[in-house]
């Protein structure tokens, strides 16, 4: 599986130094070296990550840079009593292709269940893209898509044995300095226990610049439904995302379900880079 990972992300790296071969570059002499390691290079903006919330963000990794998220959740499920669930590092590895659009690669995450039966193992691998459409203007949000493919290739009790789509809509709307809005409404077409169906989910956030490096959110968010033979999911969280850097960020969450369907209570943590 390490030996897989590494094989993507170099084929992508390599296929995009060579294309930058044709244009004039910041770095020292245009090589996947530099490329990788070169910190000197500028961005016109500091990290922006697509966790800890439920919601993507509407923006993309700068061109030819690679950013790291990764994280751990630790959930306690009241549907099922005296189960909780940890998994980690939940990782996802974001490379910008071109200022508007990168490709998407999420690991598996290790999963544990404890309960009457303990339970272990790796969840499924995922590809995907996300690409912006276009930015605020006046009332109309910043606005983008993405698109995920799950491939299964997890623990079969933990994989939904399906290669599952989806498409995830994505925006957002700064209000002044120090709120904005954001939501995502996303179609995907899902398996669990041998059954194909319909997923929906959707969610709407409110964000906060607490200043000092600091901000705060507070997200709702839904599955209808999540899973097969179950009804809709309905969750709330809030949290806090503090920029170390301005290519390093530290962020915590903390969550509650708001129906039966859903965790009780959820919490996590997580760091993300870009270089």
């Amino acid at each position: 599986m390490d030996n897989i990972l590494i094989i993507l992300i170099l084929i992508i790296l390599l296929g995009w130094n060579t294309l930058g071969h044709t244009q004039t570059t910041s770095t020292k002499d245009g090589t996947l070296f530099s490329w990788l390691f070169d910190q000197n290079a500028s961005f016109s903006e500091s990290i922006a990550t697509d966790r800890p919330t439920f919601s993507l963000g509407a923006g993309t990794v700068p061109k030819k840079h690679v950013q790291f998220e990764t994280g751990y959740t630790f959930s306690v499920d009241g549907a099922r009593p005296n189960t909780t669930t940890h998994t980690f590092p939940e990782t996802l590895i974001r490379i910008g292709l071109t200022d508007t659009f990168e490709m998407r690669l999420e690991w598996p995450t290790q999963t544990f269940i404890n309960s009457d039966t303990k339970q272990s193992g790796l969840e499924d691998l995922a590809l995907g893209f996300k690409t912006q459409i276009f930015q605020q203007q006046k009332w109309m949000p910043q606005f983008s898509i993405a698109g995920r493919l799950s491939i299964p290739t997890g623990n079969r009790k933990l994989s939904s044995n399906h290669v599952d789509t989806e498409l995830q809509t994505i925006w957002s709307y700064v209000l002044n300095e120090r709120f904005s809005l954001f939501g995502n409404v996303n179609i995907g077409s899902a398996g669990s226990q041998n059954k194909r169906f319909a997923q929906f989910s959707s969610s709407l956030g409110l964000g906060v610049n607490l200043g000092n490096s600091l901000s705060g959110f507070m997200e709702y968010f839904g599955f209808y439904p999540v899973q097969a033979d179950s009804r809709n999911l309905h969750s709330l969280q809030t949290g806090l995302i503090y920029q170390i850097t301005y290519n390093l960020q530290l962020d915590a969450r903390v969550g509650a379900g708001l129906n039966h369907n859903a965790d009780d209570l959820f919490t996590g943590a997580g760091l993300s880079w870009r270089f």
